[in-house]
C-alpha cells in the first residue's frame, strides 16, 4: 500500500513550519509523507535575507528537522504575487498535484494580511479541483487552511473571511519543541517576545488551541473540504 501524501502549499520559506510543523511531524511518524511546495522559494525582497545558498541550506535543515521531504521551490516574485496571472499560479500547483497525487492539501487562509498568502490560497483552491477534471488524479480527501503567526492573526476583521479553526491536532510538548527547533534553522525569522513569531507566542498559541479542544498543545486548521467521513 502506498503512503498517504500531504501537500503543504505555501508562499514563503518558513510558512510550512509555522503553520504545519508539529502536525506534519506527527503525520510522518504515522507513516505518511509531507511534501512542502514553496512558491516564492527565493524571497528576494525579504529584509535581512541570507544568500541563495544559505537560504536553501536553512530551508533544507528546517524541513529535515521535522522529517518533511525536500521542498519543491517556485520562482514567483515575493510580495508581488498579485502581479502574476492567476492561471500561472494555479498551473504550477496543479503540476505538483499531478506529480505527488496528494490525499490532503494544507494551504494559507484566504483572509491573511499577507497578500502572497491570499494569492496562493485562491490558486490552491482552484488547483485542488484537478481530480474532478482528470481521471488520472487521486481523489482529494481533504483541503485545510492553516494559520501563520504575524499574518493570519494580523488580518483586520473587515473581510468576513477570518480564520475559524475547526480541526485541532494534539501535538504535545515534544513535537512543539521540534517545530520551534526547526524554525531556528531559518536565520532571523524568529523574533523576541512579544512579536508573534517568538517562542513564547508559539507556545502560547499551541496551549490556547489545545485548551479549545481539551488537548495538550495543538495546532489548529480550518477544514474547507472533506470527502466522506474521517
Amino acid at each position: 500500500m502506498s503512503k498517504k501524501v500531504n501537500l503543504i502549499v505555501v508562499a514563503h520559506p518558513d510558512d510550512e513550519i509555522l503553520g504545519f510543523g508539529a502536525t506534519g511531524t506527527k503525520l510522518v511518524s504515522d507513516g505518511e509523507i509531507v511534501q512542502p511546495i514553496i512558491l516564492c522559494g527565493y524571497v528576494d525582497v525579504r529584509n535581512h535575507r541570507p544568500s541563495d545558498d544559505e537560504l536553501y541550506q536553512n530551508m533544507c535543515a528546517a524541513n529535515r528537522e521535522v522529517s518533511f521531504r525536500e521542498p519543491i521551490l517556485g520562482s514567483f516574485p515575493n510580495i508581488r504575487m498579485n502581479t502574476v496571472p492567476h492561471v500561472e499560479i494555479v498551473q504550477f500547483i496543479e503540476k505538483q498535484i499531478e506529480k505527488f497525487q496528494p490525499s490532503r492539501i494544507f494551504t494559507h487562509h484566504p483572509g491573511d494580511l499577507n497578500d502572497d498568502h491570499v494569492q496562493v490560497s485562491k490558486a490552491c483552491q482552484a488547483a485542488a479541483r484537478l481530480y474532478q477534471r482528470r481521471s488520472d488524479i487521486t481523489a482529494l480527501q481533504a483541503l485545510y487552511f492553516m494559520e501563520i503567526l504575524s499574518s493570519t492573526d494580523w488580518a483586520f476583521p473587515t473581510t468576513g473571511e477570518n480564520f475559524i479553526p475547526s480541526t485541532f491536532v494534539e501535538v504535545g510538548e515534544e513535537l512543539l519543541d521540534k517545530k520551534i527547533k526547526a524554525l531556528a534553522h531559518y536565520r532571523k525569522v524568529m523574533r523576541p517576545y512579544p512579536h508573534p513569531r517568538s517562542e513564547e507566542v508559539l507556545r502560547g498559541l499551541a496551549a490556547y488551541r489545545g485548551g479549545q479542544a481539551g488537548l495538550y498543545y495543538a495546532e489548529a486548521f480550518q477544514l474547507v473540504f472533506q470527502q466522506g467521513i474521517a
